[in-house]
């Protein structure tokens, strides 16, 4: 094990005979262009933690992002240290749970309301419209069996196509005619 207060004079070769390097830094000193290089080159033949102020999730990811295969508190206990060790030396992530679970409500925040497929789901609207342009419908006839004017019907239209990134009205009906688990069905 190795402790570091900068990885400036340490080489990939050197960091490869160490089973586990410490690095002190902050959550600021992991978002710098300089550190993230040189911790992304580190990363790829030791094992690096990342020993900060105070776990954060941002920490976390940024921490994660660049292949550290840890982080702690600054102030962590021997016992909380040697165990974070220990799972890093057996290739584990070693991350406190409770950068974790802030991990975990960031992506899902990020994420939003999206269906299995990862595609955001049309309304119900868009999806009335979809069925009619399946069956051939144009413009004009959408507006009238939805009894919508024919620029309303234009709009949801186009809304759908935006929304599926579809640059046609038959990609916009087979984007949202893909089954939810690709290969899935036959496709």
């Amino acid at each position: 094990m190795g402790s570091l207060p900068n990885l400036a004079p340490l080489t990939p070769r050197i960091a490869g005979r160490f089973d586990v390097i410490l690095v002190g830094c902050t959550e600021r000193l992991l978002m710098t262009p300089a550190f993230r290089a040189r911790a992304h080159q580190i990363s790829r033949t030791a094992r690096l933690i990342a020993v900060v102020p105070m776990p954060t999730p941002d920490a976390g990811a940024q921490a994660a992002s660049l292949g550290f295969a840890g982080l702690v508190a600054r102030d962590v206990s021997p016992r909380a240290l040697e165990r974070t060790i220990a799972a890093a030396i057996r290739g584990e992530s070693a991350f406190p749970r409770s950068v974790l679970d802030g991990l975990v409500q960031m992506v899902s925040r990020l994420a939003g309301p999206r269906p299995a497929g990862g595609k955001p789901a049309l309304t119900p609207r868009q999806g009335q419209i979809v069925e009619l342009i399946a069956q051939g419908a144009t413009d004009r006839e959408i507006a009238t069996a939805l009894r919508i004017s024919q620029s309303t019907a234009h709009k949801h239209v186009q809304n759908a196509l935006r929304r599926l990134n579809a640059k046609t009205r038959s990609q916009l009906v087979a984007s949202a005619r893909e089954p939810v688990f690709p290969g899935s069905f036959g496709h």
